[in-house]
């Protein structure tokens, strides 16, 4: 009895072990790519402020259409959202990883009717719209590419299935769509959306 008994405080013991390092595991790889994935967004931040754009000293901001795709820089304030929107395939696994992701589909921010629609994961180890739910009628959302803001006013959010795309549809005005998957922190069975209209364009800070 009492070999018996040692033998299965061995196997408790080695069981406790065998949890921990897995949990060890699980938490050095979360980190991994926390840090992985912050590496990226750093790089995009870098490249963008690089660029360099000189504005009309007499700009009224009352006509602005940006026609070529590239990157753009999102900041929501309210739930300390600053990331590089990278223009490409928004289906692309790569993109996704790094940050939000323009649909190619979508339009260019603009002071004339269309929608700009941005998609980006939410809750584990990438959190780029964790808390998109926490927005409200109102909530201001800036959008800076080539040197202006556009700022937009939440319109309202909404919980969509999985394949309503009449979200990213164009719309008769100038529209920003943002969308991640819901509920957070779990596998996502439907889409969140946050619709916000233009207000107006200032230049970018």
């Amino acid at each position: 009895m009492l070999k018996k008994a040692i033998k299965g405080n061995k196997f408790i013991q080695w069981g406790g072990v065998l949890l921990i390092v897995c949990g060890l595991g699980l938490l050095g790889y979360y980190v991994y790519e926390k840090v992985r994935i912050g590496s990226y967004q750093k790089q995009l931040r870098s490249a963008y402020e690089d660029l360099s754009f000189e504005l009309p000293a007499d700009e009224t901001f009352d006509d602005v259409v940006i026609s070529k795709r590239q990157q753009m820089r999102l900041v929501i304030s309210k739930i300390n959202v600053d990331l590089i929107v990278q223009a490409g395939d928004v289906y692309d696994d790569a993109l996704q990883d790094r940050g939000p992701v323009h649909f190619e589909c979508s339009a260019m921010p603009s002071t004339e009717p269309g929608n700009v629609a941005v998609a980006a994961h939410r809750g584990s180890y990438w959190g780029f719209f964790t808390d998109l739910d926490q927005l409200v009628e109102g909530d201001q959302l800036f959008l800076d590419v080539e040197g202006y803001r556009f700022i937009y006013e939440t319109e309202w959010i909404r919980i969509v299935e999985p394949d309503d795309w009449s979200v990213i549809d164009p719309t008769d005005y100038p529209a920003l769509t943002l969308q991640t998957c819901h509920p957070k922190n779990v596998r996502g069975t439907h889409r969140l959306i946050v619709r916000a209209k233009l207000d107006r364009v200032t230049r970018a800070s």
